[in-house]
């Protein structure tokens, strides 16, 4: 069975990376850059994993997060978020929200590979 991610991040390079990693890993990457549809296709497919870059335009990444906890069905998946260094208090509340992870850009780009494969490759 296919591992799935879905990917919130408008970056394409960013984007095509992960989508990169994850073919080689038999999973699958889905971009979502809505909160709604971050969340329903959270319930839907019950991914292994979540990205949220959190300078996404549209969303409230603290509002969403707290809402995929709050759900039996999404309670469980592992959500990451990535931010640059300097959103100290934008990344704080993510964590606050109940992130799994909350990286600065050059952390999450420089180690995307382990931090992919902790999630996928378990």
């Amino acid at each position: 069975m296919s591992k799935k991610v879905i990917i919130a991040a408008n970056n394409m390079i960013f984007t095509s990376k992960i989508m990169t990693y994850l073919d080689g890993w038999d999973a699958e990457g889905i971009k979502a850059i809505r909160s709604d549809e971050i969340f329903t296709k959270a319930h839907e497919l019950k991914p292994d994993l979540i990205i949220i870059d959190l300078n996404l335009n549209g969303i409230e990444a603290p509002v969403l997060i707290n809402k995929l906890r709050s759900y039996g069905a999404t309670k469980e998946i592992p959500i990451v978020c990535y931010s640059p260094n300097i959103l100290k208090d934008q990344m704080k509340a993510a964590k606050i929200a109940g992130a799994t992870e909350v990286l600065p850009n050059t952390l999450m780009t420089s180690r995307m590979s382990k931090i992919l494969s902790k999630y996928i490759q378990n």
